[in-house]
């Protein structure tokens, strides 16, 4: 018990590094959604049914 004491006041004892700022617009482009993508899915989908 004593090792995992020490384990984590050496863990937490280290300054800690701030997250880094996202930057806006770093992967513009990169992603494309559909035009459809806000449309209600059929009842198919809902109920489990498949299309095949």
């Amino acid at each position: 018990m004593l090792d995992f004491v020490e384990f984590l006041a050496q863990k937490y004892a280290q300054p800690q590094q701030p997250p880094q700022k996202r930057v806006l617009g770093l992967n513009q482009g990169k992603i494309r959604i559909s035009d459809d993508f806000n449309n209600p899915l059929p009842d198919k989908f809902w109920l489990g049914e498949s299309e095949g």
